[in-house]
């Protein structure tokens, strides 16, 4: 979850961002000098993290990949700065010299939220399908089975799919994953569908 911290009298340089992460207690996301604090998440947010996290990480375990959780920090393009729920990278695995910022995720998840859903399907989402890197892109619904999935078909070509029932499966195959929506979904407290009624 992110919140506007900068307003654009007040922006911040790269430089500047950079320097004020290191030293703060908070994560923040940055974009053209906007500055946004990162607020906690709720059970399910966490909860569908953590189970992508450790299947893929299960999965990956004997590869030479490696998986992120949103305490590490993605630079998507020059002056945009994220951290996204889940990333993963495999092979040449390129950060900057402090070891803080991930250069070239292949796949990357974010849990969609109220407050942040907008970002996720606006800003990030375009410069995220420009990341030359960038293989597959997933936007997960935290309160119902909803799973969007992105994924590059050759230079600034996309298919799209959606995935709607727990016995679906997301592929990835740009790292050789299959994920039953079952197990993103586990232990997590869904709404129950709206029955409309129909009128006499």
């Amino acid at each position: 979850m992110s919140q506007a911290l900068a307003k654009k009298e007040t922006l911040m340089s790269v430089a500047e961002y950079l320097a004020f992460e290191a030293k703060s207690k908070r994560k923040h996301e940055y974009m053209d000098g906007e500055v946004f604090a990162m607020a906690g998440v709720k059970r399910n947010h966490s909860t569908i993290s953590q189970n992508i996290s450790r299947r893929i990480g299960n999965l990956l375990e004997e590869k030479p990949c490696e998986v992120h959780g949103s305490d590490i920090k993605i630079r998507i393009r020059e002056g945009h700065y994220v951290y996204p729920d889940v990333s993963v990278v495999c092979n040449e695995i390129n950060f900057d010299t402090n070891n803080t910022t991930l250069l070239n995720p292949i796949v990357i998840f974010e849990v969609l939220s109220k407050s942040t859903e907008a970002r996720d399907r606006g800003d990030k989402a375009e410069d995220y399908f420009k990341l030359e890197s960038l293989q597959n892109y997933v936007m997960i619904a935290q309160n119902r089975v909803r799973v969007e999935h992105y994924s590059r078909i050759g230079a600034g070509k996309w298919t799209f799919e959606v995935l709607e029932n727990l016995e679906d499966v997301l592929v990835l195959d740009s790292i050789d994953c299959q994920i039953p929506l079952k197990n993103i979904y586990a232990k997590v407290e869904l709404k129950p569908l709206k029955l409309i009624k129909k009128k006499k």
